[in-house]
């Protein structure tokens, strides 16, 4: 016969695995947010991708829209981080738009975003890890990967110095004038121009680069 103090003590065990399984189920692994933004009067965006993918296609108008779908990878121990309090953060500083998330430790979590892109004068991409496709407008544009996919499509009447490079892996552009290609051992840059004045400029560390500009 099992004695009180054994009883109990199963008991209160049972209790709290059963508490520790109800938490975890209603943990939140993955979460979609929506944001709508207006950039009236804003010169420069600035978006802050971490590890994931972007999309970015243009808008018309002065609204921003922003889909980010958050996903927390498993760690070591096979647990999936709660996403619940993870959110787009949009700040402003004079003409600067900056769109990140609110949480500095990205481990462990992949970011997917699709932005509709109103013009504004100067557009930076910045993503650690994962693939870029981005098609912009009447825009200065800056992009740096450190490791993957970026592909950028920009118009040609409205670009002027385009630059691609990347560390390790291959670069090219599409639809350009005056194209110079430069390849040594395992880096790739190329060079061109659009009928414009905008600058595009594209470095991934590792992965492959392209820029297409295209008339329509």
């Amino acid at each position: 016969m099992k004695s009180p103090i054994l009883k109990t003590n199963t008991i209160v065990l049972l209790v709290g695995a059963a508490t520790l399984l109800a938490g975890t189920s209603f943990a939140a692994s993955s979460i979609t947010r929506n944001h709508n933004v207006d950039v009236e009067g804003i010169e420069e965006i600035v978006l802050e991708g971490g590890v994931g993918s972007m999309k970015i296609e243009t808008a018309t108008g002065s609204e921003m829209q922003i889909e980010l779908d958050i996903e927390a990878d498993r760690n070591w121990w096979g647990r999936r981080r709660d996403v619940d309090d993870i959110d787009v953060e949009i700040s402003r500083s004079g003409d600067r738009l900056t769109i990140e998330v609110n949480e500095h430790d990205l481990d462990n979590l992949e970011l997917h975003w699709r932005v509709a892109l109103p013009e504004v004068e100067r557009t930076s991409i910045h993503l650690g890890v994962g693939q870029i496709i981005a098609e912009v407008g009447n825009t200065e544009l800056n992009v740096d990967l450190g490791v993957g996919e970026a592909r950028i499509s920009a118009p040609l009447q409205h670009a002027g110095r385009v630059e691609t490079s990347a560390g390790v892996g291959d670069a090219s552009i599409e639809g350009g004038s005056d194209t110079v290609n430069d390849r040594a051992f395992v880096s790739a840059n190329s060079r061109a121009h659009g009928d414009g004045s905008r600058d595009v400029d594209v470095q991934v560390g590792v992965g492959d680069v392209s820029v297409s500009l295209s008339s329509n």
